[in-house]
């Protein structure tokens, strides 16, 4: 089985996608398609991987028929006790989007860091290959690969990305560790549980009215949250669903176009919106334990402990 890993050094890279496409399309020529599926490993050059990490994306891929994998990952430890809380504030943002998407019933509830991820050369093939975005490559690149061939997590090793600061790209963890160490904890502010509940309702509504049209599920989204209503008028939702309905075949066909359309960037700016409206964002101290509580999980104030939870929980999961 082939194995091609794209790492790289990035601190002039005016575009982080194109780096990761011209890798992995020279790579395509060279590969055996005859035997076992070759694998594209994204890794980025201050990245740090276990023993085991290539054994066992090899056997992930031997036993599932996801074409894409995510793997489970712990930031390393800054260089001084200043990055160190950063990068700790910055990744339970992470793990707390990732939980809050989860306890909602989102087929996206998985992370995006370009330095954990995977996928079969014929799914990376199928999906047309890597964005050129200057940021969230990794995000966009998840999301298509969700749709086309599916994700699944890898387990058994870990990934640990650098914790270092950077202005290269607009967002990020990069991006983030500087906004922290320049303002603290307050430069990153955590959305509400509230807009993770929201967000299930309307998930399960969807899913109890497969036979309904578009302005009746709209409808009623509204009495799930004013603001729902709103978001899914400005994204279109009635006609689209229209549409939908008249391209699927069954019920079953009906609710995964559904989940293609609703796709992790409609749920995000679905969660955005909420936040920018009627559930403000707020820090970790607030927003944390009471959604720790309503995923049923143990409601803790500690972030070191909080961490602790969510890295152990996130590392079972799998998509």
């Amino acid at each position: 089985m082939d194995v091609v890993t794209a790492g790289m050094h990035q601190p002039h890279l005016p575009l982080v996608g194109l780096a990761r496409k011209i890798g992995f399309d020279l790579a395509l020529p060279l590969l055996d398609f005859a035997g076992p599926a070759p694998i594209l490993v994204a890794l980025d050059a201050d990245t740090l991987v276990q023993p085991d990490y290539l054994s066992a994306l090899v056997e992930h891929f031997l036993s599932t028929s996801a074409g894409g994998a995510v793997l489970a990952f712990r930031h390393q430890t800054g260089q001084t006790p200043q990055e160190s809380q950063a990068i700790r504030c910055y990744e339970l943002f992470l793990r707390a989007y990732v939980l809050g998407l989860s306890r909602a019933g989102s087929p996206y509830a998985f992370h995006s860091i370009g330095s954990a991820m995977a996928c079969t050369a014929a799914a990376y093939v199928g999906m047309g290959g890597m964005n050129t975005r200057m940021a969230a490559e990794d995000f966009y690149f998840l999301q298509h690969l969700k749709k086309t061939s599916g994700i699944a997590s890898v387990t058994g090793t870990l990934v640990h990305p650098s914790a270092r600061s950077s202005h290269r790209v607009p967002f990020g963890t990069g991006k983030s560790i500087s906004r922290l160490l320049a303002d603290g904890e307050r430069a990153v502010l955590f959305y509400q549980a509230e807009c993770f509940a929201i967000l299930k309702d309307w998930l399960a509504l969807v899913a109890h009215r497969l036979d309904t049209c578009g302005q009746n599920i709209q409808h009623q989204a509204e009495a799930i949250s004013p603001e729902l209503g709103k978001y899914l008028h400005q994204a279109g939702f009635a006609a689209a669903w229209e549409k939908l309905r008249k391209n699927s075949r069954d019920q079953a066909a009906l609710l995964t176009a559904f989940h293609s359309w609703f796709d992790g960037l409609r749920t995000l700016r679905l969660i955005h919106h909420l936040s920018d409206t009627i559930l403000l964002r707020k820090s970790r101290e607030e927003s944390l334990p009471p959604l720790l509580e309503w995923a049923g999980l143990e409601q803790l104030c500690d972030p070191d402990r909080q961490l602790a939870l969510l890295r152990t929980l996130q590392a079972s999961d799998s998509c």
